[in-house]
């Protein structure tokens, strides 16, 4: 594997990271160093930070690992988790437009076995995923990625109050309907919590 040296101190630092080494940190280190190639960004901690967005596919340990490598967070808006359950994960180049999407291929876990037959499943992917080559690992695919405006880092493009629940809305993420301007939840009726009582005060 290219940058061997390279791959192994980012690897100890996704582990720091993450709390402990497993096969999901060694294909999240190896799908954001590929990423980042695919792309010509060399620096995306540094100076090249603000040329990248990454959408994850999964919100499992590679993610942690995508993270550490790539520089981006949820809370700067430069990493948005899409989670379809899938580990894949898109690159994107703010600067040239050029967008990848690289998915771990199924039959990765096939391949690794037949390198180390004497293993047990856990120690076989760690182990292997480190050697085996991109083309074993991944594929890799040209995309195309709209990013709104208010999908970009920066400060809120606006704030809305929900006509409903009153909570306050960023990123033009409300919705107008009926004359009103709601959340999403009020708007849908949908939500993935069931109120159990009215909002009150914190404990002090």
């Amino acid at each position: 594997m290219n940058n061997y040296p390279q791959f192994e101190k980012l690897l100890e630092e996704a582990v720091d990271f993450h709390g402990h080494l497993c096969a999901g940190q060694v294909i999240g280190v190896r799908i954001a160093m590929l990423g980042l190639r695919e792309l010509g960004i060399k620096d995306p901690r540094g100076l090249d930070r603000k040329k990248l967005i990454v959408f994850v596919e999964i919100d499992r340990c590679a993610t942690d690992a995508i993270m550490i490598v790539t520089g981006c967070r949820v809370g700067r808006r430069n990493m948005k988790v899409i989670d379809n359950g899938k580990m894949a994960a898109t690159f994107i180049n703010i600067e040239t437009g050029r967008a990848v999407r690289i998915v771990s291929l199924m039959n990765a876990r096939e391949k690794a076995a037949a390198r180390y037959p004497e293993l047990d499943e856990s120690t076989v992917q760690v182990q292997a995923y480190r050697e085996m080559p991109d083309e074993d690992l991944f594929s890799v695919q040209e995309v195309s990625v709209v990013l709104s405006p208010e999908d970009l880092p920066g400060r809120p493009l606006r704030k809305a109050q929900c006509a409903v629940c009153g909570e306050t809305v960023l990123d033009m993420r409300d919705v107008q309907q009926d004359g009103k301007t709601l959340c999403r939840t009020c708007a849908t009726g949908k939500s993935f919590y069931t109120v159990q009582a009215p909002p009150r005060t914190p404990i002090a």
